[in-house]
């Protein structure tokens, strides 16, 4: 049997080569994993919009309709009710603010912890301001079991202003 020693050395030169090149890959991969829980059962704190209803999931979503240098004002839009049978603190947090482009943009906060239209003003969201917040947490009361926050719209924009403008607000809740 003639071994050729040439091909022999080339292909041991590649076996290695190929098994050095393997090991330095496997040494560099780096991992990442979820450990996670579900809890499945009824929401406690929901989104009511006028006209809809109670909304299925976490995203309230408002289309504001105005006209450049008109203040106007939407009332009766959104809720925010408690159906669990214990009190819940929250905050709600603009996270996403307007432009410059508006005079003013609130959202106004009302609570009605007595009777049905008793609504009773508690903040005012500054929208055009990051990160301006309402939080229970801080000297306000809870939302109590059962009840509602309504949330009306004060918008002007200014008389420049043209186009859809993003806004988002978050709330969070123990």
């Amino acid at each position: 049997m003639n071994v050729n020693y040439k091909k022999a050395f080339k292909l041991s030169t590649l076996l290695i080569a190929s098994l050095l090149i393997g090991l330095a890959s496997a040494a560099s991969y780096k991992y990442l994993y979820i450990d996670g829980t579900v809890t499945v059962g009824t929401q406690k704190i929901v989104w009511i919009q006028s006209g809809t209803g109670e909304i299925a999931g976490d995203t309230a979503t408002v289309g504001l309709s105005v006209e450049p240098g008109v203040s106007t004002d939407f009332n009766d839009t959104l809720y925010l009710k408690n159906k669990d049978t214990s009190d819940h603190n929250l905050t709600i947090t603009v996270t996403t603010a307007v432009s410059s482009d508006f005079t003013y943009f609130y959202i106004y906060i009302y609570e009605n912890f007595t009777s049905p239209g008793s609504w009773q003003l508690v903040d005012g969201l500054d929208v055009k301001t990051l990160n301006d917040q309402y939080s229970t947490y801080t000297g306000n009361s809870p939302l109590q079991d059962d009840s509602y926050y309504k949330l009306d719209f004060g918008v002007k924009p200014t008389t420049g202003a043209s186009g859809p403008y993003n806004f988002d607000v978050k709330v969070t809740f123990e």
